[in-house]
């Protein structure tokens, strides 16, 4: 097993994941058989997904590629630059890629998913959301349970490799807020940790 700490942000995340996949190609010793990516999120809805919670992605979006208009989330349009991202099993990757079930891809990594896990679609941002307006116009376009800054990266690099990938972060915050009270990274890292162990055990 290869843990990885691959920084902040979508561009550290893929360049560390690329890396490791490439430099595991054709070193039986080193090969990658899938990734599992670990981190914390913020929630857009602490009713559905609370401080401390669990999510798993189904889908990976990044609403910060294709063509932008002048008001915001709204006027991306993914496509407006005729060019995917990436083009996957003969489907073309734009702003959005689908991933296998959480439990199916826990069992493809021989791994256990934990029972508090809420599956759901993610989201995946270069700046996190600071103001609730940005938040609540991201949560309506997308339909998104959470916002993190690595998972449509790390996802990508795993899915144009061929390989079973699973996704599972901890809810740090509430999406668009700032104060205190909607914040608690104890809790979400503590509650990392607790999956972490279900994950392997």
């Amino acid at each position: 097993m290869l843990v990885l700490v691959s920084g902040v942000g979508p561009v550290a995340a893929a360049l560390a994941v690329g890396r490791a996949i490439g430099r595991g190609q054709g070193a039986p010793d080193r090969e990658v058989s899938g990734v599992l990516a670990l981190g914390i999120a913020g929630s857009f809805d602490p009713t559905v997904l609370p401080l401390g919670g669990l999510v798993a992605a189904t889908a990976e979006i990044f609403p910060e590629y294709g063509l932008r208009g002048s008001d915001g989330p709204q006027a991306m349009d993914a496509r407006g630059l005729r060019f995917p991202q990436a083009v996957i099993d003969g489907h073309d990757i734009y702003d959005r890629l689908p991933l296998a079930p959480p439990a199916e891809a826990a069992r493809a990594l021989g791994l256990t998913l934990p029972e508090a896990v809420i599956a759901g679609p993610c989201l995946t941002v270069a700046g996190v959301s600071a103001t609730a307006e940005r938040a609540a116009a991201l949560a309506a376009r997308y339909g998104v349970l959470a916002e993190s800054m690595e998972g449509f990266a790390v996802a990508l690099a795993a899915a144009a490799s061929g390989l079973p990938a699973l996704e599972l972060r901890a809810i740090s915050n509430r999406v668009g807020a700032r104060p205190p009270a909607d914040w608690d990274l104890p809790a979400a890292l503590a509650a990392l940790g607790r999956a972490a162990a279900c994950l392997f055990a």
